[in-house]
């Protein structure tokens, strides 16, 4: 799949798009997918949508 695909960029991803992405980034970071690096990734996302005046981040 290509990094940036036009048809992925209009729309949301879904929950497990997000969780198959965050899973490959922390891979690649050498970081453990743990309860708690989800629940980061859920409050950082919070935070966007929040500054974003409640829009899809």
């Amino acid at each position: 799949m290509p990094l940036l695909d036009p048809a992925r960029a209009t729309r949301e991803l879904t929950a497990a798009e997000r969780k198959q992405r965050a899973f490959e980034a922390t891979r690649e970071l050498g970081i453990e997918y743990t309860a708690q690096v989800q629940q980061a990734g859920r409050d950082a996302r919070a935070k966007i949508r929040a500054r974003q005046g409640g829009t899809a981040a």
